[in-house]
């Protein structure tokens, strides 16, 4: 398994913030493999939230979450 680093910041609302965050991921772009302007985390806690929203679907993914965190350990 490869590693994969996922990070989530908040976009400075000043231009020289948002100038320093465009130049620091044209360092990143040779490793990058996706990126997404949508707000993810957000969506899924809206989802997460509903009122029916089985529950079981939450901790199922948290279980293969947990699971692809401890194979990734091993491998390192």
């Amino acid at each position: 398994m490869s590693n994969y680093t996922t990070i989530v910041f908040r976009t400075p609302s000043d231009a020289a913030g948002r100038a320093a965050v465009q130049q620091a991921l044209k360092l990143l772009e040779p490793y990058q493999t996706a990126m997404s302007l949508e707000d993810e985390m957000t969506l899924l806690e809206l989802i997460e939230q509903h009122p029916e929203f089985d529950n079981s679907i939450a901790e199922d993914a948290r279980c293969q979450v947990a699971e692809l965190h401890k194979r990734a350990e091993a491998a390192v």
